[in-house]
């Protein structure tokens, strides 16, 4: 593709599509293929949509008028729903995505934007009167100014997940792409901002690298930081928060456990496990259930089923029929992921995979077969440690007891996925794993309506639902004296 053609996305700074410091070609992490540049941007940029969003909450009426908010919202959504193949194709071409996945993602997007949308009305207080003549009204603000932090892995889906709470609350937002899937999110918010009822400022894009995200922590007027990312990372963000003491929303890592019984529907239990090792995805899932832990009397039986399917699956660009794996998104991203492997042949047994694939058209783009390791220690570096990338690890354990145990053995709680047909151990282990989700013979089911989100080194604060809405709000108290001789009883 010519660069004369190509798609130069930019900045949405104040209701304006404005260039970055510089620019940045991305190439298609399956061919190698330049397919569109997006801006770099530098603090200059970083400032202008700061100042935009700071006077789109502190006048106008977005803050304080719901009914706006739902109107720009729905029709926001009709617009995605117009344009999912158009999104889907972007997402494709710059991330090396599986074509149905990446509809679905856009598909998602409008869902999410309904769905609050939807609740915008939904933003209540509450009333009480701790005394006759006292009268307390709390209500839900929106925060103000919020930045969003978001990854290369689902850059429709994540940007939906914070751009619908922070608009549905009232909020401005300034939102900080990676610099990967930039071209996708500004795909998507190209829609919101041509509609007409959307006022200036109130949604931003400002593309750039880790220093754009550093700004954006330590930034007087930005009064929230969601972060979706890596654990250490999260922790980077939080420390660099503290100095103006933001409040925070962060999605963070995982390595979360499946664990099957021996009196599973076997075939059920392995088309769950193919599903939550995110193998569809190239493992690049933050719920990935990478860790799988199969009860002794089954562990031969399944993980030689779970290495067959893995060995089975097509890998190429996702943009062709037929494919079920799609690239890692970079060569940064491969080199991690075979440096995982390397470490995998030396603690356990290589069952599939464990290698880079680069025969025919392969050979330009940044493809690992689905890798299954078996008998994996719990300790292993390869059961620890989030490597984000097609590659599980089976573990035996022998009773609920040591499943529970090995299943709470990281330093993360983001999800779990249990499968039995005894619903009574299946409660029993969900109520002692400790995970944000757990998912009973299904896994990776995530609906706009139910909260998500992660304990310990995953996180902290809640995804989706009312809880997802209610993240994005402050709650003030004014209380209401009345003359005592007016007041009840008097």
């Amino acid at each position: 593709m010519s660069t004369a053609t190509m798609k130069r996305y930019r900045n949405l700074i104040g209701g304006e599509w404005v260039v970055g410091a510089e620019e940045r070609e991305i190439r298609s992490p399956a061919t190698g293929h330049v397919v569109h540049t997006v801006p770099v941007s530098g603090e200059k940029q970083l400032d202008a949509a700061v100042v935009a969003a700071r006077g789109a909450v502190d006048s106008g009426s977005w803050s304080w008028d719901p009914e706006l908010r739902a109107r720009v919202l729905f029709e926001y959504a009709r617009l995605v729903r117009e344009n999912i193949d158009a999104l889907a194709t972007e997402l494709t071409r710059e991330s090396g995505k599986v074509f149905g996945l990446a509809k679905n993602e856009a598909r998602r997007l409008a869902q999410s934007i309904e769905y609050f949308a939807g609740i915008t009305r939904w933003v209540y207080g509450r009333t009480i009167s701790p005394r006759p003549d006292l009268l307390n009204i709390i209500v839900r603000e929106p925060v103000g100014v919020v930045g969003a932090i978001l990854p290369w892995n689902m850059p429709l889906g994540l940007v939906a997940r914070t751009l619908g709470p922070a608009l549905a609350a009232g909020n401005a937002i300034v939102i900080k792409p990676d610099e990967l899937t930039a071209g996708s999110s500004a795909a998507a918010l190209e829609l919101l901002a041509s509609i007409p009822d959307l006022p200036a400022g109130v949604v931003n894009l400002v593309a750039g690298g880790d220093g754009i995200g550093k700004a954006m922590t330590a930034h007087p007027d930005i009064d929230m930081i969601a972060f979706t990312g890596s654990s250490d990372t999260g922790k980077e963000v939080m420390r660099a928060c503290a100095g103006t003491l933001k409040k925070l929303s962060l999605e963070l890592g995982g390595k979360s456990p499946v664990v099957v019984f021996d009196d599973a529907d076997l075939d059920r239990a392995l088309a769950g496990t193919v599903e939550g090792a995110a193998f569809y995805h190239a493992g690049q899932i933050c719920l990935a259930g990478t860790r799988v832990l199969v009860q002794d009397s089954l562990y031969d039986e399944f993980t030689d089923r779970l290495a067959e399917r893995a060995t089975n699956m097509r890998v190429g660009d996702g943009a062709e029929r037929g494919v079920q794996c799609g690239p890692v998104i970079s060569e940064a991203q491969l080199q991690r992921v075979l440096d995982y492997v390397e470490v995998g042949r030396g603690e356990a047994q290589l069952a599939a995979g464990g290698r880079r694939l680069t025969d025919g058209a392969l050979a330009d783009g940044y493809f690992v077969a689905p890798t299954v390791f078996r008998d994996v220690a719990p300790d292993a570096r390869i059961a620890q440690e989030e490597i984000f990338g097609p590659v599980v690890s089976a573990l035996r354990f022998s009773d609920l007891g040591e499943a529970a145990e090995i299943a709470n053995g990281t330093r993360y709680g983001l999800a779990a996925g249990v499968f039995t047909r005894d619903i009574d151990k299946a409660i029993a282990l969900a109520r002692r794993v400790r995970a944000g989700t757990v998912w009973v013979n299904t896994y990776g089911q995530l609906f706009q309506n139910s909260e998500m989100g992660g304990m310990r080194e995953s996180g902290m604060g809640r995804q989706y639902g009312l809880e997802g809405l209610h993240e994005y709000t402050e709650l003030k108290n004014i209380a209401i004296g009345i003359d005592p001789r007016l007041a009840p009883g008097s």
